[in-house]
């Protein structure tokens, strides 16, 4: 048990929508799992994709001392398909002050609106957190790109740097950002976040992959197969601010009772705040 009060253990997450045509794998038998994986994890911060409001609604259930928070890409229009990008917060370990979602397009503060020729709307969740051993504050970005239009994955990731300066300009705060960014780690929405190629003075982000060796990566989606190939590229990534040491990250290969909960394996970064920033205001 990790008693440091300035050591904080995130997560990204995706658990694959359920649906009604998949005879394997189906919501229904793996939402145990799923739960347990997060309690067990000791993550105080889980960010999670592909969540329907329905598994939100068994989550609720299984996770009774977690928040979950943030809006489907449809702001409830599309009930049985409103994916989120949630993010989900053990109540012993972290406090809620602020949340809100904004879409991955031109109009980010308009709901349902889409980039390009993004396949969906595409969404950001984030939240402002207090951790409650130091009462130290820290601001979350969790994610899910579109899957098929690069170009709106390049817009994506601007528009949250956008966001994350103007966070920024008016209170500056520790910042994690996670998803599922489907794209390689040599693509140019990963390099633009991983190199800091833009114009925010403000904002500077941190791979928390970049203190394992090239041999040591491997695939992050897997297709319910459970291939691990070492070398090969993840489409999920965790980025930090520079306020965090990065101790440790884990592709977990994760199973719960003999079976994966999902098609892509969770990402488990064990962070560490380098100093107490202000956290009073």
């Amino acid at each position: 048990m990790v008693t440091d009060a300035s050591v904080i253990k995130v997560a990204s997450f995706n658990m694959k929508c359920d649906s009604p045509l998949r005879h394997k794998h189906r919501w229904i038998d793996r939402r145990q799992g799923a739960a347990q994986l997060i309690l067990q994890s000791g993550a105080s911060i889980v960010g999670v994709q592909e969540l329907l409001p329905r598994m939100k609604e068994d989550f609720k259930q299984l996770l009774r001392n977690y928040s979950i928070i943030g809006w489907g890409r449809y702001q409830g229009a599309k009930p049985s398909s409103d994916e989120h990008s949630d993010i989900i917060v053990n109540n012993a370990d972290m406090s809620v002050s602020f949340y809100k979602t904004f879409w991955l397009s031109k109009r980010p503060e308009e709901g349902s609106t889409r980039a390009y020729f993004s396949f969906f709307p595409r969404i950001c969740t984030v939240a402002e957190l207090r951790c409650k051993d130091s009462s130290q504050r820290i601001r979350v970005f969790n994610t899910h790109f579109d899957h098929i239009c690069g170009p709106a994955r390049t817009l994506g990731v601007r528009i949250i740097l956008e966001y994350m300066s103007r966070f920024n300009s008016l209170d500056p705060l520790p910042t994690i950002l996670m998803g599922d960014m489907n794209c390689k780690r040599n693509s140019r929405p990963i390099r633009i976040l991983r190199e800091n190629l833009h114009s925010y003075a403000n904002v500077h982000l941190n791979d928390v992959y970049s203190i394992l060796e090239e041999n040591q990566l491997n695939n992050t989606y897997h297709g319910f197969r459970g291939k691990r190939n070492s070398g090969k590229s993840p489409i999920d990534y965790i980025f930090v601010s520079d306020d965090f040491e990065v101790m440790d990250v884990e592709i977990a290969s994760a199973k719960v009772d003999g079976d994966f909960v999902s098609d892509h394996y969770p990402i488990f970064a064990t962070l560490r705040l380098k100093k107490q920033t202000d956290s009073l205001k």
